[in-house]
């Protein structure tokens, strides 16, 4: 789909009469006030008066407008408390509202996203001012606003996706406010391919569009605040090691240990900091991580630190996963100690069992918090259908409920049983196996998700289509986005535009 260029929205900006589907008494300023990105080019106009930026898209992205109808429902309930009102900002998702002629004179109409306008300057314009003054006193300000706000955005079920200064903005208070929503993650994303992967500079050297999930904000978030710490002791280095593109680390270069700006705080107080060991492991995934954020703090000014600084949902067991210390464990009903908070990661109860890890190793412990499995994985899932996935020797397989291997692993990665077939990777491509360990469906396909209502959605050169169980077509493909069918019927977008179909 081929969108229309900045020029050509601002034409319909600057004259929007008979042009807007519902935005009564819009006006901007000639010529408009606007600002580009990867994707779109968000305006500051007037509506009724008030102070908005609307965002028209410059570039396709598929499953675009189904996600922002998620998100917006989502935000809005979040938004609803102190916090969420603080660092989120309200937005409404415009579907077919702006009418824009082309070259040839020819009408299209495309979508819109309009959110409260922002007074304020963007993060990298608050350091870039603070850094040239030397000014220690508002980059500490700016690294402890930071902190507040990474820890509450760590404690929501979603994640931002696009994690960058440019993509938070400092309002006249100090406060801070998350912008940019085209790449967030919802829960009810999970197994979706990402929309779009972040900026270069902030993201994860390993991260693509198949890492998708609550953890994408973990890099970011250490890489930005570390920087900000660094900065608030010494505003000289970002004129050597920084600049328009990063902060202070280039995340290429810390992967494979050359990074300057890190190697220059390995002589510096800055390496005790817990954030510069985890930003050095290469990890995504940073256990810790509020820990770290909260220790630099003033006492008492942490977000949602008390007896258990994490508790999570009472699954069928009614067992919760809580977290306290840095270390995770286990409570039942009325608060009653299931395990200890004694380990260095966990996952949440299913089947009976829950995956955690010790130094590096996972295992399985029962409902009263005795090892089903000590720890002598390298990584493992949860358990589904009576078998759960386990990495040996870098390759996965999986075990029963008496953790007997069904195969020798093989695979490269896998995911949990769904109505009879797994998810694996061999390589680049997806397939499924059987609850024999074996392969039911070669793996054939450029991405794919798990089984649900018997389809499931696989992408083939770029397109998605569907398949059943057998691994035969439902659909071919031939949609340029597509999600896992719900209530009998599938989400599906080719060429921009969305519809449901039944399979």
């Amino acid at each position: 789909m081929q969108y229309p260029t900045t020029v050509r929205y601002a034409e319909t900006i600057l004259n929007p009469d008979g042009l807007l589907r519902s935005l009564p008494g819009l006006s901007s300023s000639v010529p408009p006030d606007f600002s580009s990105g990867a994707y779109g080019v968000v305006f500051r106009v007037e509506v009724a008066g008030k102070p908005c930026a609307l965002k028209c898209f410059t570039r396709h992205q598929p499953g675009r407008a189904e996600a922002y109808r998620r998100i917006v429902r989502i935000l809005d309930g979040v938004r609803e408390s102190e916090e969420g009102s603080r660092y989120l900002v309200p937005l409404q998702w415009l579907e077919d509202e702006i009418t824009v002629f082309g070259e040839d004179d020819t009408a299209s109409v495309y979508p819109a996203v309009l959110m409260d306008w922002v007074e304020g300057r963007s993060l990298t314009r608050e350091i870039a001012a603070a850094v040239s003054s030397s000014d220690k006193e508002a980059l500490g300000r700016l690294s402890e606003a930071f902190d507040r706000m990474a820890l509450w955005l760590l404690a929501q079920p979603f994640a931002h996706g696009d994690l960058k200064p440019d993509n938070i903005m400092v309002r006249p208070d100090g406060g801070l406010a998350l912008i940019d929503y085209d790449g967030l993650y919802l829960p009810e994303m999970a197994g979706e391919r990402a929309r779009e992967i972040g900026t270069e500079g902030f993201r994860h050297p390993e991260r693509s569009e198949t890492v998708f999930g609550k953890h994408i904000d973990d890099f970011p978030v250490a890489l930005i605040s570390l920087g900000l710490r660094a900065l608030a002791l010494w505003p000289e280095l970002y004129g050597r090691f920084g600049g328009t593109s990063l902060l202070l680390f280039d995340p290429q270069l810390l992967a494979g240990g050359d990074c300057p700006a890190y190697n220059h705080l390995k002589n510096t107080e800055l390496a005790a900091d817990p954030l510069f060991a985890m930003l050095g492991s290469g990890a995504e995934r940073m256990d810790g991580l509020p820990e770290a954020l909260a220790a630099h703090l003033p006492a008492g000014a942490a977000v949602g630190i008390s007896e258990y600084d994490y508790m999570g949902e009472a699954g069928r067991e009614g067992i919760r996963l809580v977290r306290r210390g840095g270390k995770y464990g286990f409570v039942g009903a009325g608060g009653r100690v299931v395990a200890e908070c004694a380990y260095d990661r966990a996952r949440e109860f299913s089947e009976g069992a829950a995956a955690v890890c010790r130094k590096g190793l996972w295992g399985f412990i029962g409902t009263e918090g005795e090892w089903l499995r000590e720890p002598e994985y390298e990584d493992c899932g949860d358990f589904s259908e009576g078998l759960a996935p386990v990495c040996i020797g870098g390759k996965w397989g999986f075990a029963d409920g008496e953790f007997r291997l069904l195969s020798r692993p093989r695979f490269d990665d896998a995911w949990p049983f769904a109505e009879g077939r797994a998810l694996v990777r061999k390589g680049f491509l997806y397939g499924y196996a059987g609850p024999d360990g074996k392969m039911a469906i070669p793996a054939r396909y450029d991405f794919a998700q798990g089984f649900r209502e018997g389809a499931a959605c696989v992408m083939v050169k770029g397109l998605y289509g569907y398949i059943d169980r057998r691994g035969r077509y439902l659909v071919e493909p031939e949609f340029d986005y597509a999600r896992s069918k719900r209530d009998g019927r599938a989400y599906v977008e080719r060429e921009g535009k969305g519809s449901e179909i039944g399979l």
